[in-house]
């Protein structure tokens, strides 16, 4: 008597079947890949812009008590908020290129 757990199926499918199968899955996985992933702000809190610019928090905070870095206040709270945009053209002003390209 046989096994039914040995027996097996085997079938033969077209090329361009397998082909499409394929494409419809990658697309399946894109699309459910991109719904999960939130945009990113160009907003960022004082601990995000210390990793963005490589900077210690104590740094930041002397920056901005300084008015040296641009960035924004909640109106009548301590909430601050650094513009990705606002801190590149800072940095472009503060760390100019020294190269030959520049």
């Amino acid at each position: 008597m046989s096994n039914d757990k040995d027996q097996r199926i085997t079938f033969e499918l077209p090329e361009a079947l397998l082909d499409a199968i394929a494409q419809r899955v990658a697309d399946l996985l894109r699309a459910a890949t991109a719904a999960d992933v939130p945009p990113i702000s160009p907003w960022l809190d004082a601990p995000a812009a210390c990793a963005y610019l490589g900077l210690s928090r104590d740094a930041l905070y002397k920056l901005t008590a300084a008015r040296a870095i641009p960035f924004r206040k909640k109106a009548g709270g301590q909430g601050l908020r650094f513009h990705r945009d606002e801190l590149d053209g800072w940095m472009e002003t503060q760390y100019p290129r020294l190269d030959r390209l520049a």
